[in-house]
C-alpha cells in the first residue's frame, strides 16, 4: 500500500514537472513583449521601419556613420543581437536582414562580428569576453 502511494507520488510530481516545463517553453515562444517600443526608441522612431515579414528594422540611409553609431548602441535591435549570443550565424543574418544601410556601418558590423566569432571559436577569448565585445558595437 505505501509503496503503491508512493509510486503514485512519483508519477504525479513527474507530470506536474513536465506540465510546468512544457507551459515555460511555451511561454518563452511567446513574443510578450510585442507592440512594445522602448524610449531611446521612441526618439529614434524616424529611423524605424517594419519589414514585409513584421520585423522591426533600423533604417540608416542618407545619416552621417556617428548619428548611426549612436542609434544603434540605443536600439532594441542591438539588444536582440546579444540575445542571440554565442549563435553568431543568427547574428549576422539579424544585421545582414534587419539593417539597412548605404553607407560602412552594417559593413564594418558584420566584419567585426565575424572577427569576434574566430577569435571565439578559436579560443583566443572566452565567452564572457566575447560577449562584452559585442556589447561595444
Amino acid at each position: 500500500m505505501n509503496g503503491t502511494l508512493l509510486a503514485v507520488g512519483i508519477i504525479l510530481i513527474l507530470m506536474l514537472t513536465g506540465l510546468v516545463n512544457f507551459i515555460n517553453d511555451l511561454h518563452d515562444e511567446v513574443d510578450v513583449s510585442y507592440g512594445y517600443v522602448s524610449t531611446s526608441d521612441m526618439k529614434n522612431s524616424d529611423y524605424y521601419d517594419i519589414n514585409v515579414v513584421g520585423d522591426t528594422i533600423l533604417v540608416f540611409t542618407a545619416l552621417p556613420e556617428s548619428k548611426k553609431h549612436t542609434i544603434w548602441k540605443s536600439s532594441s535591435l542591438r539588444q536582440d543581437m546579444l540575445g542571440y549570443f554565442p549563435n553568431f550565424i543568427k547574428i549576422k543574418e539579424l544585421v545582414s536582414q534587419r539593417v539597412v544601410d548605404d553607407g560602412n556601418f552594417k559593413k564594418d558590423l558584420i566584419s567585426k562580428i565575424e572577427n569576434l566569432e574566430i577569435k571565439f571559436i578559436g579560443g583566443e577569448i572566452s565567452g564572457q569576453s566575447a560577449k562584452a565585445t559585442l556589447s561595444t558595437y
